[in-house]
């Protein structure tokens, strides 16, 4: 697999800076091996709305998302950052040097930025070990972190105008969502007593989040403003996460599962209509499958998730009408 090889030093006082080597690239047999598995698999597949993007042996495939071209996907290979080009399913692996742990990339909505968040090396500081929220910009690979401390700051969503990045803190108190403003360099809550999983909507003035403010993890909408609190998907016998919008902003898509209790066994896509909240199912996984960390298209026709059975898992693609929405059977 070709990388990107970044190399630079954490400093915690005057921001980050980052020299960038190219390495030599080198492309093994391994890459041939896995177009493959892939082909075979979308044949198997052939007249169903489902890809394979990923090889599934020995992957471990997470968090993809959009570019905002919807040429690239990002996302987290044994958490590690990975650009996937969609035209030429060619992969680029992204080394940074005092960073590790890489989890949920999320674009900004220029394309020229990632935003994720990272785990960094003791011998900078020793901050009691927390996960930071990082933005590198992809032409440089320089990077900064917005969150130092002993927090864990994680699940970044920027705002529509690129200004704002809304994201999960988890700390003694619990797990809330707060804001990061670029122009004020101000971090602020935004006034949950508990969420997570923020996700902003594509007009800027809804975050879709994740609360137990009743029995279970539901889906929850808020005004950006931390105003206007109101449930869009409650059940007590399931546990929802990850909500992300459709490019129209008239659907939330999200994960959902049988309650923890109860022993989930399976994990699967469902959607809400924000006009009637009317709930679709748009997976259909066998036991013991998991369909997790949605993104939506830019041109609203698929999405793309991480598929996960056992100790693996690889990246799909389906294509969904959204005038007549039906399951669509997983597995491989």
């Amino acid at each position: 697999m070709p990388e990107i090889v970044a190399s630079g030093k954490f400093n915690w006082m005057g921001g980050e800076a980052m020299k960038l080597s190219v390495g030599k690239l080198a492309i093994s047999i391994s890459v041939a091996v896995a177009f493959a598995v892939i082909a075979f698999l979308n044949l198997r597949l052939k007249g169903r709305s489902v890809e394979f993007l990923t090889e599934h042996t020995d992957a471990v495939d997470m968090q993809p998302s959009f570019s905002p071209d919807g040429k690239t996907l990002a996302f987290v290979r044994f958490k590690e950052l990975v650009l996937l080009d969609l035209s030429t399913r060619s992969v680029k692996k992204v080394r940074t040097k005092g960073l590790f742990g890489i989890a949920h990339p999320a674009w900004s909505p220029d394309g020229k930025k990632l935003a994720f968040s990272a785990f960094h090396s003791r011998s900078y500081r020793n901050d009691g070990g927390g996960a930071h929220l990082i933005v590198m910009d992809l032409k440089t690979l320089e990077w900064k972190c917005l969150t130092p401390g002993s927090d864990f700051n994680t699940r970044p969503s920027w705002s529509p105008d690129g200004k704002k990045l809304a994201f999960t803190k988890l700390s003694m108190q619990g797990a809330s969502i707060c804001v990061y403003d670029f122009q004020r360099k101000q971090l602020q809550k935004l006034g949950l007593q508990w969420g997570r999983s923020p996700s902003w909507s594509p007009d800027g003035k809804t975050i879709a989040f994740i609360s137990s403010r009743t029995k279970s993890p539901d889906v929850w909408l808020i005004d950006a403003n931390g105003q206007n609190l109101r449930p869009l998907f409650e059940d007590e016998r399931t546990d929802e996460d990850m909500p992300c919008w459709t490019v129209d902003g008239k659907f939330v898509v999200f994960s959902r599962q049988t309650a923890l209790a109860s022993g989930p066994k399976k994990r699967d896509l469902w959607a809400v209509k924000l006009a009637d909240k009317t709930a679709f199912q748009l997976t259909e996984c066998p036991q013991n499958w998991w369909a997790m960390t949605p993104s939506a298209s830019p041109d609203g026709k698929s999405l793309v998730f991480a598929l996960r059975r056992s100790d693996h898992s690889v990246i799909c693609r389906i294509f969904v009408d959204w005038n007549k929405i039906k399951p669509q059977r997983l597995g491989w």
